[in-house]
């Protein structure tokens, strides 16, 4: 009678979790002693920002024809002491590198920023901080560190306002505020006034546009309201019967999301005749985008640019500017109506309140 195989059940793999540092855990240290080419030698644990595992430091304390083995030992607490790594108030040194704190908080926080603000964090991530910074333990990324940086060659061809933008995207990604400690660059050049269209130049391009690009930059001057806030309209947002415009989000990229700030939510009044324009230009529509391109589809800043208003400038023998050219900056005396008929508004109100 032949015996039955025997199965031997497969072994399990256990799985090691890897505990992280943490004070509670730790009892103190001493340290060790050893006697070496006639001179006490003592050792110790140090923690090192970026790594997990301590190392080993080690001291020469003396001659042993100087101190005794209970000297040595008292003078290595001594420096254990002063290095305060057993200190109820010590804290460990982070074993995260950079990067690998960016790609957490690019899950945890860029995810739920406005697109336009993932752009810009994900630029400064890629052309300047993870170059620099990326394989350094965060607890080395220290103000004094960053100060120097700031004036480094590499960031020499940007404007203080740039730098600043980027050790603001640093100091969020690393949970921390650098405050006064960092020193930036002065204005080397007075910025000049950005390019903003005279009344003159509004109305000619006006004429010469076609189609809805007249529509669009003649409300752009009379409103002040950016490109996206443009570009967002749609049709429920114009009040005909009270020539006033909703402007309560914006586009960015073809998609619909709020504006740039909180105040940017508001009514604009508009003359009667820029909202027959509209009237025109939708021809009996009652939804929708207001401004569209061939397809149907949200327009692009960037389109809108160089296939509409840059060839119409240059047509017109005008100086090059943008959308914002139409906007509420006027330093050469144009108004736009917005303004000058909140304030008239403002007064109104005031002056109605103190009369009752």
């Amino acid at each position: 009678m032949s015996a039955s195989p025997v199965i031997i059940p497969a072994a399990t793999v256990r799985t090691v979790h890897r505990r992280g540092k943490s004070m509670s855990r730790r009892i103190g240290q001493n340290g060790s002693l050893e006697a070496r080419n006639g001179a006490w030698r003592g050792r110790y644990l140090v923690d090192v920002p970026g790594q997990a595992e301590r190392q080993k430091r080690s001291v020469v304390l003396g001659f042993k024809k100087e101190m005794t083995k209970s000297e040595a030992k008292r003078k290595l607490k001594e420096i254990i002491r002063q290095e305060g790594i057993d200190l109820p108030t010590y804290v460990i040194p982070s074993s995260l590198s950079f990067a690998q704190k960016v790609e957490q908080w690019e899950k945890n926080y860029v995810v739920k920023r406005k697109p336009s603000n993932q752009d810009l964090i994900h630029y400064h991530l890629k052309v300047y901080l993870l170059k620099k910074w990326g394989k350094t333990p965060v607890d080395l990324i220290t103000p004094e560190a960053v100060d120097e940086w700031v004036g480094a060659p590499e960031l020499a061809h940007l404007a203080p306002a740039t730098i600043k933008g980027i050790v603001r995207t640093l100091q969020l990604a690393l949970g921390k505020k650098f405050g006064k400690a960092i020193s930036y660059p002065s204005q080397g050049e007075v910025e000049s006034d950005p390019r903003c269209y005279l009344a003159e130049e509004v109305n000619q391009i006006v004429d010469a546009a076609k189609g809805q690009d007249k529509v669009l930059f003649r409300l752009a001057a009379e409103t002040g309201a950016r490109a996206g806030e443009l570009y967002a309209l749609t049709v429920d947002d114009l009040l005909f019967d009270l020539n006033v415009i909703y402007i309560n989000k914006s586009m960015y990229r073809q998609k619909t999301g709020s504006p740039k700030t909180k105040n940017a939510t508001r009514w604009v009044n508009v003359k009667p005749y820029v909202m027959e324009m509209l009237k025109e230009h939708l021809n009996g529509r009652t939804e929708g985008l207001v401004f569209q391109s061939r397809r149907k589809t949200p327009l692009v800043n960037c389109s809108v640019l160089n296939k509409h208003l840059h060839p119409l400038l240059r047509k017109l023998g005008l100086k090059r500017g943008g959308m914002h050219g139409f906007g509420p900056e006027w330093p050469h005396g144009r108004e736009p109506e917005w303004r000058s008929l909140a304030l008239s508004l403002a007064a109104d109100l005031a002056f109605g309140g103190l009369a009752r």
